[in-house]
């Protein structure tokens, strides 16, 4: 009887112990296959980007570039998962190696930690791996905001986006998928955020993103201040460079009352990105208070999984 139910839900078991070892068996940065993969996706970006090249240049050999590198790992994991005993497991252990809240979590806590001692030195230096941008020059609420975007960000690609995939087209989808998002990460150590040559991986990325970034950016909104999320939507998050990062940090701005967004420097560059909210600016306590808040969306969106494995099994 006990060996049918694990057989009949195997997936969903799986599924749950790959979050769960996330939550409290995260991988440490050092040996995290990210880690390589970063490095090799950011040496091929050198080798391939000519920055005196024209604009149609850099589309199709980025383009070319990431297709390659995606089509040559996808291959060698279908291959093994076609040898594998257990390919169940397997599908987890893509799933685990893919999700990342706990460590970007926990460095975001630690620098609200560090910013209530006055350590704003030690505090960027945490901050800077986190990012593409400058955070040299960073005064403490700068430090809380660019902290706070990165974490909504982040979990809602590196967490959400992947669970959405994962659930809807299986651990091959969303292991392309958050190979996609570490090669744009990668690229842009070193690229400014409108080079041409990240266009068509950033374009590609926004499509995938569109339906799963919008759904957490209303279950924030709903959460609190469902009003004020709408207003901010309607007047900052649909003008956002970006409108999937609009959308997530203007229903944040609203949901815990501070303002996100503002200018930014890339590689010596300002570029004048637009303010999201007129509230105060944030500082060290409302870390806590962003985690809260992703935290219920979490439990939200879990909750309905669980509800609709609980309805499948009954039909």
């Amino acid at each position: 009887m006990l060996s049918n139910l694990v057989q009949q839900h195997v997936d969903f078991i799986v599924f749950i112990l790959a979050l769960l070892a996330e939550r409290f068996l995260p991988l440490v940065s050092w040996y995290h296959p990210n880690t390589f993969l970063g490095a090799v996706f950011n040496a091929l970006a050198k080798r391939v980007y000519r920055s005196t090249e024209s604009t149609s240049y850099q589309y199709l050999s980025s383009s070319l570039c990431f297709t390659l590198v995606i089509l040559v790992i996808m291959t060698l994991v279908i291959l093994l998962l076609e040898f594998a005993y257990y390919p169940e497991l397997l599908a987890g252990l893509i799933l685990y190696l893919s999700l990342e809240w706990r460590t970007v979590e926990s460095k975001t806590l630690r620098i609200a930690r560090l910013l209530k001692q006055n350590q704003k030195a030690t505090a960027r230096e945490l901050l800077k791996p986190l990012l593409a941008r400058q955070v040299n020059t960073l005064s403490s609420p700068g430090i809380c905001k660019a902290a706070m975007e990165t974490l909504i960000l982040r979990v809602a690609r590196h967490y959400f986006s992947v669970i959405f995939i994962y659930l809807l087209f299986g651990p091959m989808a969303a292991l392309a998928y958050r190979l996609l998002t570490l090669i744009h990460q990668a690229w842009r150590r070193d690229l400014l955020p409108n080079s041409p040559f990240l266009k068509s991986l950033s374009g590609l990325l926004f499509i995938i993103e569109w339906l799963p970034t919008r759904l957490l950016a209303l279950t924030i909104a709903a959460s609190k201040a469902s009003k004020l999320s709408i207003h901010y939507i309607k007047h900052y998050g649909r003008h956002f460079y970006q409108t999937n990062s609009g959308w997530l940090l203007s229903c944040c701005s609203a949901s815990i009352g501070v303002q996100l967004g503002g200018p930014a420097i890339y590689q010596g560059v300002r570029f004048d990105k637009m303010r999201i909210g007129t509230e105060r600016l944030p500082k060290a306590d409302d870390i806590p208070v962003l985690i809260n808040r992703l935290n219920q969306a979490r439990g939200f969106w879990l909750l309905i999984i669980l509800g609709a494995e609980i309805v499948k099994t009954i039909v």
